[in-house]
């Protein structure tokens, strides 16, 4: 039979249309991870991509149930996963025998990522290939998220993987140890995973001795040592904040550690000006982090100014030695002035390194005999003259008590001569 061209045409176009009809649903579902029903059958087919595992409290938490059926079908999350292995597996509250063996069917060797006190359940838990979790999903993004949001924190976790993998295949190319180092300390920074399995023994064997530092920086912690002075202990902060070998947040926990360290030694008056410091560095380092956002607080909070008029007790005094800025203090005019220190009460005495009057930043007079004031000699004296009419004074005083030797109240009295 003789079609005209124009059905000729139609006909073909139809068919082209036809074979596209059929095909797409073939390539979409090759574009989606594939479920399977236990770990077995999963291994036989799992990519370098590894598994994703959809994990519910079986039997007592219905809607946890329901929330992992519905994504583990979801197309969004499926895509999101790619060719990842995607096992549905249930937890048991009462871990028997006959639920353990429920369990083990579907999860096989991968085994459970630990207890309630671990994470929460539901959960989405990532696997490498070989077994080993890298990563989770679970609170509040997994139960109140919806599928597309879920989808987007699986397509997350995934790109960190891929990104910390690309990582690790650069640093066994390198053959310089000190990069081979960085690139290894680089994969443990790759934010929403944990580190690569065996980080810190490939570390040691790139860089043997750890002659770049980059062991050292993975292995960082910092704190007061014994014995150690404030002085002593703000230094080695302060090479910390320059090391750029550390990542802003172990920066941020080094500051969050000093500052705590620093109140509870010296208080907030005390330790105002460092506490101070430490947390505008805090919040430098990363604004939008929980320890970012937590440094006005802390300033707002643990930050005091020693005032004319408190004297000392052992809420002022510092633990050693130390220099304290006492504001307000009525010397503004040229003359001589007694600074008077008298013990009222407790079982210490103070001990007095010096006094500097400043005026702003200058120090304008000076009287470094250092005293002490006891039940020996319960007033002490110290004399500052002063040549011109000040604008901003304060007095630093330096006290020097030991950290056991606080229990002292006295007043501090200025007067002119």
């Amino acid at each position: 039979m003789n079609l005209s061209p124009f059905l000729t045409d139609m006909l073909k176009k139809l068919s082209v249309l036809l074979i596209l009809a059929l095909a797409a649903p073939m390539c979409h579902q090759a574009q989606a991870a594939q479920q399977f029903a236990t770990y077995e059958a999963a291994q036989r087919k799992v990519t370098d991509t590894g598994y994703v595992v959809f994990i519910y409290p079986a039997g007592w938490d219905r809607y946890s149930e329901k929330v992992c059926r519905k994504l583990i079908a979801d197309e969004a999350v499926r895509k999101a996963a790619g060719d990842a292995a995607l096992l549905l597996a249930p937890i048991y509250q009462d871990r028997n025998e006959a639920n353990n063996a429920k369990a083990k069917k579907v999860m096989g060797s991968l085994g459970f990522p630990g207890d309630m006190s671990d994470i929460s359940y539901p959960a989405i838990v990532f696997y490498e290939k070989g077994g080993r979790q890298y990563a989770t999903i679970f609170g509040r993004e997994l139960t109140r998220g919806s599928a597309q949001q879920v989808a987007k924190l699986v397509a997350e976790k995934l790109a960190a993987k891929k990104q910390q993998d690309d990582i690790l295949v650069k640093s066994r190319a390198a053959t310089d140890a000190g990069e081979k180092a960085r690139l290894l300390l680089a994969s443990s920074r790759v934010d929403g995973i944990d580190w690569p399995g065996g980080l810190r023994n490939a570390m040691q064997q790139a860089d043997p001795g750890d002659k770049h530092g980059y062991l050292s920086a993975l292995n960082f912690g910092f704190g007061p040592k014994n014995g150690e002075s404030i002085q002593d202990f703000a230094k080695r902060l302060d090479q910390v904040l320059d090391n750029d070998r550390l990542s802003p947040h172990q920066k941020q926990r080094a500051c969050a550690a000093a500052i705590g360290h620093i109140r509870r030694s010296m208080g907030t008056m005390a330790g105002g000006e460092l506490i101070t410091k430490y947390a505008r560095a805090m919040r430098k380092l990363d604004p939008k982090s929980t320890l970012g956002l937590s440094a006005p607080v802390v300033m707002r909070d643990w930050v005091r100014q020693y005032h004319y008029g408190q004297g000392w007790s052992p809420e002022v005094l510092p633990a050693g030695e130390f220099p304290m800025l006492m504001h307000g203090v009525p010397i503004t005019q040229p003359g001589t002035y007694r600074v008077n220190f008298k013990l009222v009460t407790g079982r210490d005495g103070v001990n007095v390194k010096k006094l500097r009057l400043m005026d702003g930043s200058r120090c304008v007079a000076t009287d470094e005999t250092p005293r002490s004031i006891n039940w020996g000699q319960t007033q002490q004296n110290f004399t500052l003259t002063v040549k011109k009419a000040l604008k901003d004074p304060a007095l630093e005083i330096t006290y020097a008590n030991d950290a056991d030797k606080r229990s002292t109240w006295g007043e501090i009295t200025i007067s002119k001569q």
